[in-house]
């Protein structure tokens, strides 16, 4: 039997290495996109949070311009039931929960986003991880073909290695 040679096992164990070395890349991806994904949903649920809170400062807006309005309204002596004041008080009212909705939705709808974003992101890292699954057996299955095409030539010194033909 013919000796294969240094270089011909140091290329395999090189194959070995880089498959490895492939397959910590896609694990290295693939955790660094669930941190961000991490970091995305965390983003997300402060949207909604600041959202919550501009509603209820909105709100508190409302009130206090109904409340200002009653007080005026008393003062000049229409009074808290005039049919005047009454649909001042109904404007308001409905602007402010208009107000309300639009900056509860616009936080929801960011959120969602950060969400659809931390999803991707997921997706990515999985794709990353298994993207590398292939690349380490492709560099396997190369590496062992090159190693055995070398076994092949030291088995045979008189092989045609271009055509195929080993003698």
């Amino acid at each position: 039997m013919a000796d294969l040679g240094l270089s011909a096992i140091l290329g395999l164990v090189g194959t070995g290495v880089s498959a490895v070395g492939t397959l910590a890349a896609g694990a290295a991806q693939k955790s660094a996109a669930d941190f961000q994904a991490a970091q995305l949903e965390k983003q997300a649920k402060e949207e909604q949070a600041a959202a919550q809170r501009e509603a209820d400062r909105a709100k508190k807006e409302k009130d206090f311009v109904l409340s200002r309005q009653q007080a005026v309204a008393g003062a000049s002596g229409l009074g808290a039931l005039d049919e005047t004041v009454q649909q001042l008080a109904g404007d308001v009212i409905t602007q402010g929960a208009v107000n309300e909705g639009m900056i509860r939705y616009g936080g929801a709808e960011r959120a969602a986003g950060r969400r659809a974003q931390a999803a991707s992101a997921r997706l990515e890292g999985k794709a990353a991880q298994t993207g590398s699954y292939f690349g380490a057996v492709g560099t396997l299955m190369d590496g062992v073909g090159s190693f055995s095409k070398d076994w092949a030539l030291a088995q045979n010194p008189y092989a045609v290695p271009s055509s195929g033909i080993y003698y």
